[in-house]
């Protein structure tokens, strides 16, 4: 008998998202987390409608809300002021249900997460919990700096760039090549400054790249690209001699200042047996995308319904399937976000053509389903006829989103008729994680993906 269902070193956003996850499919759950007291400044600032739909699958879409606003998007401008790039996003909802960009409060929504976890008998977060080693067996034991053990069927490692879940797992780091020292430093505004805008701004300046971004509420960040004989350490009021084009210690307090190395790399191992890694632990990318945490709440989303099927008696061959599906796509967006990092540096016009960029939804990896353009796409989420969100109707199982209504032991949504009339369907199956598992165009093909999610583990719930 063990002490939990899953254990989950880490109460960072990717453990506190699985945790709610799990907890929500009636799992046992226990958080072990090192630090005694929530961190209380921001660190990520940004994410997209995806996460947010995954953020839905918590619960907890309107407590979450509460600490966001939605994002503009985002312009490229040369040290003149000249727009090269123009990333706008929408300011209403799109596809997935939800807009395309949100800037949030950190503090706020981890605060969101942790108090969801109240609503489940079987889940705990234990804090100043620090996991010292990970050995496995028939179940996994986990050994804490007070020498108390605990015990979990599997353990997921949300533990950081850092992680000893990583390390215990005997996975390297694939160092993709970039790596740059940045100051990122959190104002919190004294008084209204509409001028900043709500645009993140990439200045593409050759004397000293860098970011402006607008949080939730008051918060504004600035990242400033480092020299190389620039200390790791700046005092304040060297931070507020880089700052001083943008903003002044009148319009705004420095609430946090720190060099941070941005670095692109992949974990070479997301899985031994009954530990595995996610987030930072398992992928790390520089911020131009504002999709490193993103990209952990994908993780979340993808493990989550796997693990669930296997504790429930599916075959932990399903498990196989997480790093192959996730990898491939967070190398994407990595791809895409050190290209960004770059053209930063560019810094004429005349050298980057003036352009609009559409939003970029990679496909997953091999895996479960085929890969022919439609099995491992992105689905969109409709809403039913009485305003419910398809993901939410279908409770987080598996369903059919057609174009027209169809007879099947899955639930069945209608929308989506120009989605699915580009690719030549009648319809696909969605898998918990809004993801297709394919398409089909005949009764005999969503029979077969009916099945098919069958042996995935039932109704995927």
């Amino acid at each position: 008998m063990t002490d939990t269902d899953v254990a989950i070193i880490g109460a960072g956003p990717i453990g506190l998202t699985l945790a709610n996850l799990l907890g929500r499919r009636g799992h046992r759950v226990h958080v072990l987390e090192r630090r005694p007291r929530p961190y209380d400044l921001p660190r990520a600032i940004h994410f997209d409608a995806e996460a947010m739909r995954c953020f839905q699958a918590t619960g907890l879409a309107d407590e979450i809300l509460a600490h966001t606003h939605v994002g503009r998007g985002m312009l490229f401008k040369d040290a003149a002021g000249r727009t090269l790039v123009d990333w706008s996003r929408g300011q209403t909802p799109g596809p997935m249900g939800w807009c395309e960009s949100y800037r949030f409060y950190q503090p706020g929504l981890e605060d969101a997460l942790r108090h969801g976890l109240d609503r489940f008998d079987g889940v705990r977060l234990e804090r100043g919990a620090e996991v010292v080693s990970i050995a496995q067996g028939d179940t996994v034991t986990l050994t804490l700096a007070d020498g108390r053990s605990v015990t979990a069927r599997y353990a997921i490692g949300a533990d950081g760039a850092q992680s000893l879940a990583r390390q215990s797992i005997g996975a390297a780091l694939d160092n993709l090549g970039f790596r740059e020292r940045w100051l990122v430093a959190d104002l919190l505004l004294r008084r209204p400054r509409p001028d900043l805008g709500d645009h993140t701004i990439q200045h593409c300046d050759p004397e000293s790249p860098a970011t402006y971004a607008r949080g939730a509420g008051g918060w504004r960040r600035w990242e400033i690209r480092l020299a190389p004989g620039d200390p790791d350490t700046l005092p304040e009021a060297e931070v507020w001699r880089r700052l001083a084009r943008w903003i002044t210690p009148g319009d705004a307090t420095l609430r946090r200042a720190a060099v941070y190395t941005f670095r692109s790399a992949v974990a070479t191992r997301w899985r031994d047996r009954r530990v595995m890694i996610a987030g930072d632990a398992a992928h790390q990318m520089p911020p131009f995308m504002g999709q490193g945490m993103c990209a952990g709440v994908r993780d979340a989303a993808n493990l989550c319904w796997k693990l669930s099927a296997v504790l429930q008696g599916a075959a932990p061959a399903l498990l196989d399937t997480y790093q192959s599906e996730r990898e491939s796509n967070v190398r994407q967006f990595i791809e895409q976000s050190v290209a960004l990092g770059k053209l930063i540096n560019r810094t004429a016009a005349g050298k980057v053509p003036k352009r609009r960029m559409q939003s970029i939804w990679p496909d997953l990896g091999p895996g479960l389903g085929p890969r022919d353009g439609v099995g491992g796409a992105l689905a969109p989420q409709v809403r039913t006829a009485d305003g419910t969100l398809a993901d939410d109707a279908a409770q987080s199982g598996f369903y059919v989103l057609a174009r027209e209504a169809l007879v099947s032991r899955l639930p069945v949504f209608t929308g989506a008729a120009d989605w699915l009339a580009g690719r030549g369907l009648l319809g696909v199956v969605v898998r918990p994680d809004g993801y297709a598992l394919g398409g089909f165009g005949t009764a005999e093909g969503l029979g077969e993906l009916a099945d098919l999610a069958a042996r995935l583990g039932g109704d995927g719930r």
